[in-house]
């Protein structure tokens, strides 16, 4: 494996909407790091939605991410953002955490999380204190007291015959929750658990709170992978395919400490592909407006963007982030952590 620093991410092929009047350029802090992305919005998918494109301009000049570690930050107040929905009797629309027209640069790598062997992120919990990564085909978690602390990677967890990390892991806000998937069959989701961050994950697989998701598998043969709670722990983001046909993302969802529901699909035919070219999710924004996924069918990861939080909430906006995979965010959406050529990275907005 080549030292990081003579590692590049190829070109990238930015997408804009028909909105932004012009797409940031390009830059790089240092040509020892990949180059960077300014994302300038994104296209438009399914059709036009009616009194948003205004609003969406509103939100995409007004929303930023330069907050502390932390927090989430709005470049505007609501009633900026919503200006234009003024009349159309549709509630204003507040700038989302994560800015469709964000540049991501200065990629630097994650130390000691990348090292000498070839590692992928797998899960970041939004405060950045935990972070899920595969070591070739061994499972880690680092954890950290505080985000501009060193890691601690410590051993690699012991996970339980039936279950693997080969198709995602997610971390709970918490970082004291581990969804994985079941392997060989991919059917069911399940938790391993530790009593506090700092502790490691052992124990049985728990699927208990899984029953509804698992119920669903069994009874229409679908195969998942790549589980993502969102940071609120109410939403779970998954792929679900046919082994040898049609793919989407679904979602469940829950109450506090609830079981999750059966998942649904997440929006029509936007994240739809098949078996050989599904949309892994990698990360969900803060407040919940941001799904960043890993398409198979491009090799490109993506981000798209949704008014609300609602799980009704269509994901027409659409960012290409290039040859990053894996992209998660911290809380103030102003930190990218992704995977690039065998090392884990983090960017800055």
């Amino acid at each position: 494996m080549t030292p990081f620093a003579s590692r590049h991410f190829p070109s990238l092929a930015v997408a804009c909407v028909a909105f932004c009047a012009a797409a940031g350029a390009c830059s790089s802090d240092s040509n020892d790091h990949p180059a960077g992305v300014s994302s300038g919005g994104g296209e438009q998918a399914g059709g036009a939605r009616a009194g948003a494109s205004a609003s969406a301009a509103g939100r995409a000049s007004n929303s930023g991410a330069d907050g502390g570690e932390g927090g989430a930050s709005s470049g505007g107040t609501g009633g900026e953002a919503g200006s234009a929905d003024i009349g159309t009797g549709q509630a204003p629309i507040t700038p989302s955490a994560c800015s469709e027209t964000a540049t991501w640069s200065g990629a630097s790598s994650v130390d000691p999380v990348s090292s000498a062997a070839a590692e992928s992120l797998l899960s970041v919990t939004a405060d950045e204190l935990d972070l899920a990564f595969l070591r070739g085909t061994a499972l880690y978690v680092a954890h950290r007291a505080q985000a501009s602390a060193v890691f601690s990677v410590g051993s690699p967890i012991t996970i339980p015959s039936g279950w693997s990390a080969a198709q995602g892991a997610g971390l709970s806000p918490d970082g004291k929750r581990l969804l994985l998937v079941s392997d060989p069959d991919q059917r069911k989701l399940g938790e391993m658990t530790r009593a506090s961050r700092d502790g490691v994950f052992g124990g049985d697989v728990d699927e208990s709170a899984f029953a509804a998701v698992n119920e669903d598998a069994v009874y229409t043969g679908k195969l998942y992978a790549y589980p993502v709670l969102s940071p609120g722990d109410d939403q779970l983001f998954f792929n679900s395919s046919f082994s040898t046909g049609a793919s989407t993302v679904v979602v469940s969802t829950r109450g506090s400490n609830d079981p999750w529901s059966a998942p649904v699909q997440l929006t029509s035919e936007l994240l739809d592909g098949d078996f050989k070219a599904r949309r892994l999710p990698s990360g969900v924004s803060a407040d919940a407006r941001t799904l960043f996924y890993f398409n198979e069918g491009s090799m490109l990861e993506e981000a798209r963007f949704r008014d609300t939080p609602s799980i009704g909430s269509p994901l027409y906006d659409m960012v290409s982030l290039g040859a990053r995979r894996g992209a998660t965010p911290n809380t103030a959406c102003n930190r990218l952590y992704s995977s690039s050529s065998g090392d884990v990275v983090v960017e800055k907005d």
